[in-house]
């Protein structure tokens, strides 16, 4: 049996801390044991004899820690760039360990490396890369790092950027993480490809990419920028600061990604000028660091595939930081509006089409999965022969926050999908449709009041 689960974004804290109060975007403990104690429930009765666990990609929130805003490192470097003893490779293995020393972390990390244990099978784990921990595949030191994390054995070999199942020399199910298909978040766009290889060359997943400094350099940057500004005892004795500090914390939370100005400047309680008023420091900070690093300006024009007249604007208004006279919201909604556009991420349908299994007559592959989205659900894909393929969004395993049709307001939600692929021979308790393979796909929502780790944090809601 396969078992994939994505998007789990462990991250290390430091920048979330006012006072004594935390705000922790990683799930408790008992979520995972739960999950896995569920799943042994399921099968327990069953002919399963093995177990491989798929971790498909975003598994450690390496891009977005603060600690890459404490100098001149940044996460948007090639990982050919991460030598080993180089100081990417030494800031990479700082943000590991601590994330791996968050109380959560650690106790959910070792639920994963006793997973044998707990499953009474064996469970072998497979890691694939995604956009936000793409580094980790970087050096053998920080792979061999990352495997003790999970309880992998150690290896001299990079990890693979997909995992590709075999049933009798043929492949039946393809796992990605999904940012293939997110032109903002991978090192190409595969909109312009007519068909996309199963094996995509390791160039395109080496490479930085658009998303990594906005990750960095404004989800990640903007919520530091404002403890900064305000000051800790300024937000916690002040009511409207906390409630726009946590709008800050949960920028990147947001789905779909295009909503995320609209959820910025819908903060309850607050006219558009009111919240301008209040970041508007904030931003000022923000494009003074980008203006003061002309490298990043550079970087930003050519990741984000920007054309002369657009880069050539950016260029001139970062040199003459024309905000300092003053920044309408105007001015700041078209300097955001790239980022959404080149963020989007809708039906994937079209692009998944492309798949080369799917255009392949007679295709071995029956199931292509990926997650990035955040957003579970399930799609038939193809029908030949009475043969159905099928597409699988592994969703998440965090707190999001959806947004309506028309973008305008948002809602909390706690996220959580179970992905189980029975192989051939194996026999799916609640199927038994001669298929050859079987899965069984359950995506939950929860919806109420906040978890109780997090009911005093500033009484906002």
């Amino acid at each position: 049996m396969i078992i994939v689960m994505s998007d789990l974004h462990f991250a290390d804290n430091n920048s979330l801390t006012i006072g004594e109060h935390q705000f922790n975007h990683n799930l408790p403990p008992e979520v995972y044991r739960a999950f896995f104690n569920e799943i042994l429930e399921f099968i327990r009765y069953d002919n399963i004899q093995d177990i491989d666990l798929v971790l498909a990609g975003d598994i450690f929130e390496i891009t977005r820690s603060a600690l890459w805003l404490k100098d001149r490192l940044r996460p948007y470097a090639h990982n050919d760039e991460v030598t080993e003893g180089s100081e990417l490779e030494g800031r990479i293995n700082e943000i590991m360990d601590a994330i791996a020393a968050e109380p959560r972390v650690a106790a959910t990390l070792e639920i994963f490396r006793n997973l044998t244990v707990q499953m009474r099978r064996p469970v072998q784990i497979h890691f694939i890369p995604g956009n936000h921990d793409r580094l980790l595949n970087a050096s053998r030191r920080v792979r061999n790092r990352t495997r003790s994390f999970l309880g992998m054995e150690p290896s001299d070999l990079p990890f693979e950027n997909q995992y590709l199942h075999r049933t009798n020399g043929e492949t039946k199910i393809l796992i990605r993480h999904g940012h293939e298909y997110d032109a903002a978040n991978f090192g190409a766009d595969v909109r312009l490809w007519p068909e996309i290889p199963t094996l995509i060359d390791k160039k395109y997943y080496d490479s930085p990419c658009f998303g990594d400094i906005i990750t960095t350099e404004i989800a990640a940057k903007l919520p530091i920028l404002f403890k900064e500004y305000y000051t800790e005892e300024g937000i916690l004795e002040d009511q409207n600061l906390s409630v726009m500090f946590q709008r800050l914390i949960d920028f990147d939370n947001v789905r779909p990604s295009n909503a995320l100005i609209n959820f910025l400047f819908s903060t309850p309680g607050f006219s558009m000028k009111e919240v301008w008023r209040t970041i508007e420091p904030v931003f000022v900070r923000m494009l003074d660091d980008l203006a003061f690093s002309p490298q990043i300006g550079k970087q930003m024009i050519a990741l984000a595939g920007m054309t002369n007249l657009s880069g050539a604007t950016l260029k001139a208004v970062l040199k003459t930081r024309l905000w300092r006279k003053g920044l309408p919201f105007w001015m700041v909604k078209a300097m955001l509006a790239p980022v959404s556009r080149r963020s989007k991420i809708g039906d994937q349908s079209e692009l998944i089409s492309k798949e080369e299994c799917l255009q392949k007559p007679n295709s071995p592959i029956r199931c292509i999965v990926s997650g990035h989205t955040h957003n579970p659900l399930v799609q038939l894909m193809k029908v030949e022969k009475g043969v159905e393929t099928y597409y699988i969004n592994t969703g998440t395993f965090r707190n999001i926050i959806t947004a309506t049709p028309n973008l305008r307001d948002f809602g909390r939600l706690r996220s959580k999908a179970r992905v189980l692929i029975f192989k051939q021979g194996e026999r799916n308790p609640e199927y038994n449709r001669p298929t050859g393979w079987s899965f069984d796909f359950t995506a939950r929502h929860g919806f109420g009041a906040m978890p109780p780790e997090q009911n005093d944090l500033f009484h906002f809601d």
